[in-house]
């Protein structure tokens, strides 16, 4: 999937972010939430907000490429 990522003119414009993204091709995919859990079900960095994210991202980044994508390929996360 290509995603092109636009800023249009009249918009602030704010370092790493844009406010359009365009998706294109014909695949799709959709993660669950993901929690600050290791590989057994552990969570990681109890009372560590930043620690936690981190591993969110961790887990993030694993489910991403065990589909064949990539951060890059993300269009939106909620």
């Amino acid at each position: 999937m290509t995603v092109s990522l636009i800023n249009p003119d009249g918009h602030v414009q704010v370092p790493l972010y844009h406010h359009v993204a365009v998706a294109t091709g014909s695949t799709q995919i959709h993660l669950a939430g993901q929690v600050a859990w290791d590989g057994d079900g552990n969570l990681v960095a109890p009372g560590d907000l930043a620690g936690q994210v981190a591993q969110v991202y961790r887990n993030v980044a694993r489910a991403l490429a065990a589909a064949g994508a990539t951060f890059r390929d993300v269009v939106r996360f909620t």
